[in-house]
């Protein structure tokens, strides 16, 4: 059994390593958000879990939630674009490769997704657990209009970081 006392101390040395390391907290909350906006990545990353914890840890740790913010949010936002870049390069060909050739009903409802709200389904999805990273794809697939794209994974990518890093932070402010 765990006494508490040594729950205590793993505690406090595990706050003095992020505190003596915070420069990396965005850097690594930038990555998770990176590859969590990636098709096919985002299938091995648990952002939702990481965020939640990364925004407790730096913030019960000193850190402060803006700079983690962005930089979560631009990762997101950068794979987004890159999502939506291998969309529209392999628009034809699409269907022919994993998970869309294993799973034809995913693109289509993606499809049908963005074809009924358009720039809404892009903002929405970022939102929806597993068409978070396929909505960009089909986007790109259908030629979405690029600075409707960015504009839409802007927006999305901003306030998915901070819903997601917020309670964190929240947390970690009220057991202060």
């Amino acid at each position: 059994m765990i006494e508490l006392g040594s729950i205590e101390a793993m505690t406090r040395t595990a706050l003095a390593f992020i505190a003596e390391n915070s420069a990396f907290v965005p850097v690594l909350v930038f990555f998770l958000g990176l590859g969590e906006s990636i098709v096919i990545v985002s299938l091995f990353i648990p952002s939702t879990a990481l965020f939640l914890a990364i925004g407790a840890a730096d913030s019960a740790a000193g850190g402060t939630f803006l700079p983690v913010w962005l930089a979560g949010s631009a990762g997101a936002m950068l794979g987004d674009v890159v999502s939506f870049a291998v969309g529209r390069y392999f628009r034809e060909d699409l269907v022919r490769f994993w998970p869309f050739s294993r799973y034809p009903d995913l693109f289509d409802r993606c499809r049908g997704l963005f074809q009924r709200w358009g720039l809404l389904a892009i903002m929405a999805g970022k939102f929806m657990g597993t068409a978070r990273p396929f909505l960009p794809v089909v986007a790109g697939a259908m030629t979405m209009p690029w600075p409707q794209f960015v504009f839409a994974s802007f927006a999305s990518s901003l306030a998915w970081a901070g819903l997601l890093l917020a309670p964190g932070y929240g947390l970690a402010a009220l057991w202060g």
